[in-house]
């Protein structure tokens, strides 16, 4: 929250101070350009960004192919965008024009606080999706060596308890983790950041709690490895 605060009070810190400067002269150019090469600088901020967000996109190993090709498409509409609104400033005579590119700059894209957390929850998402999804085979795996021990006359009673948990938690991960992503991917940018935030965080902890359920089921799968290996040992 502290870096969309600055972003957007250095943006306008500029307009606003060639505002006061220069009244009642508005077409001071020095309080013109300095408030474009203010605004200027903040596009190239948030293009940076988009460039680290495409990085990010085509390094993921576990997206989705429908979120790969949403978060693709939104990071290319957004480049465009603010090269578009980057070309508009340069050519504003004005510090009302360029006070109305500011605001469109935060307000129409939102860069920092929900294209970059869409790009990266997204990714985190689905690559829990995928450990939970191999989890799963895993447990499947021992359940059969524990069934197989049990026959042979073995006492499984901690180990089938401890996979009867790793169901639970893997069960619970899945809950919190399913939908988050394509949740977050339908919020829109707006005037709204308190907002905007607050959806993001939301979605953030519910990632948070389903890597905490994969946690407790990892560590149930080893105590399970480790049963059967000192039945091996016997």
């Amino acid at each position: 929250m502290k870096r969309t605060i600055t972003a957007i009070a250095v943006a306008t810190l500029a307009i606003a101070g060639a505002i006061a400067v220069g009244s009642p002269a508005l077409a001071d150019s020095g309080g013109v350009d300095a408030a474009k090469a203010a605004l200027t600088n903040r596009i190239n901020l948030r293009l940076t960004a988009l460039q680290k967000d495409t990085t990010v996109i085509d390094g993921a190993k576990n997206l989705s192919a429908g979120h790969k090709s949403t978060l693709q498409a939104l990071v290319s509409q957004d480049t465009a965008g603010m090269n578009a609104l980057k070309s508009k400033v340069a050519g504003e005579t004005t510090l009302d024009a360029l006070k109305a590119d500011a605001t469109s700059m935060v307000n129409d894209y939102r860069i920092f606080i929900l294209v970059g957390p869409k790009v990266r929850l997204t990714n985190a998402s689905d690559s829990e999706l995928a450990v939970i999804a191999r989890l799963t085979m895993i447990h499947e795996k021992l359940a059969a060596l524990v069934a197989k021990a049990k026959a042979n006359g073995s006492n499984t009673t901690t180990a089938e308890q401890q996979l009867a948990d790793m169901t639970s938690q893997l069960s619970k991960a899945s809950s919190d983790i399913n939908g988050q992503a394509d949740g977050l991917l339908a919020v829109q940018p707006g005037p709204d950041g308190a907002a905007i935030q607050a959806k993001v965080a939301a979605v953030r902890a519910a990632l948070s709690s389903g890597r905490s359920d994969i946690k407790s089921a990892e560590s149930d799968a080893k105590n399970v490895r480790e049963f059967l290996k000192g039945l091996k040992s016997k």
